[in-house]
């Protein structure tokens, strides 16, 4: 669904093939959001969860788009 995956660069903007990206058009409640698809999708939960170890062990990960910064502390919060 998201071809090929770089877990160092999550990309938040509406649309991109990202397991951290809204649909486009999206104008709701990011959180809300990704608690919904971290529920539904195991895809989701498996790269959040790599994302969060990433973190974790220091690795860079560069968050960029509209939800960056709360996308990175779904991550940090799913970390190990």
């Amino acid at each position: 669904m998201y071809g090929i995956i770089d877990f160092t660069r999550i990309d938040t903007e509406p649309g991109a093939a990202s397991a951290f990206a809204p649909p486009m058009g999206f104008d709701g409640d990011y959180r809300e959001y990704m608690r919904e698809r971290w529920r539904q999708d195991p895809g989701v939960r498996q790269h959040v969860a790599v994302v969060g170890r990433m973190l974790a062990k220091g690795e860079t990960v560069t968050f960029c788009g509209p939800f960056a910064v709360e996308a990175r502390r779904i991550a940090e919060a799913v970390r190990p």
